[in-house]
C-alpha cells in the first residue's frame, strides 16, 4: 500500500484511476488527457498531462472549466484532485 493510501483515509479507490472522497466528490483520471472532479454540483474537467522521465501527471489550475468557479472554489477543486491522484498512486505536479 502506497504512502499516499496509508495517510488518507479520506478516499476509496472505485476503479483502476478513480477514487471516492468522504467529503463528497469523486476525481477520475483519463490517460489520455483530463481529470473529471464530480460533485452534488456537477462534473468539471481539469486539464492535465502525463509526462515520462520521471513519471507524472501535470494539472493546469487555468483548465477551461475551473474559469466559471470563483478563485477560492477553483482553488478547493485542485487541492481535491492532487490529493485525490497522489492517493491513486501517481506523482503530481502543478503546472
Amino acid at each position: 500500500m502506497s504512502q499516499a493510501r496509508r495517510m488518507n483515509p479520506e478516499f476509496k479507490k472505485v476503479g483502476v484511476n478513480s477514487a471516492n472522497s468522504d467529503k463528497g466528490f469523486t476525481v477520475t483520471w483519463r490517460p489520455s488527457g483530463g481529470v473529471d472532479y464530480s460533485d452534488a454540483n456537477g462534473t468539471v474537467r481539469v486539464d492535465s498531462e502525463l509526462l515520462v522521465k520521471p513519471s507524472r501527471i501535470l494539472v493546469y489550475p487555468r483548465s477551461g472549466g475551473l474559469k466559471t468557479m470563483t478563485d477560492g472554489r477553483a482553488e478547493d477543486v485542485i487541492r481535491d484532485v492532487i490529493r485525490a491522484l497522489e492517493f491513486l498512486g501517481h506523482q503530481v505536479e502543478r503546472w
